[in-house]
């Protein structure tokens, strides 16, 4: 599956528009409670910790967002983009959200 997170992809055309989509992952409790860590604070999280947080919640935001564009029959997703929140009472929560729009590009110009 092809994403980018311009509106088109040099070369190909666009020969349908499916939909937009969006695709979320929330870290919840406490940051860092992924891959059988230890549950940390924020404030308590080493960079390295804290950056795992974010690839992994984009990770998880971007293969539902894949997801639900193959679901479509679309093979390809543009305009992509995420945004991250912080929630919950501490802002101890990552909430990430992935979005772009499900295409059908012509594979015969591959």
């Amino acid at each position: 599956m092809v994403t980018t997170t311009t509106n088109s992809i040099e070369g190909q055309q666009i020969v349908k528009y499916k939909k937009v989509l969006t695709g979320q992952a929330f870290i919840g409790g406490k940051l860092g409670g992924l891959r059988g860590t230890n549950s940390k604070n924020i404030s308590e999280m080493t960079p390295e910790e804290f950056d795992e947080c974010f690839i992994q919640g984009t990770s998880a935001a971007y293969s539902k967002l894949v997801e639900q564009a193959e679901e479509l029959g679309a093979n390809a997703i543009i305009g992509a983009g995420a945004e991250y929140h912080f929630c919950g009472p501490n802002n101890e929560s990552l909430f990430v959200v992935a979005k772009g729009t499900a295409v059908i590009v012509d594979i015969s110009y591959y």
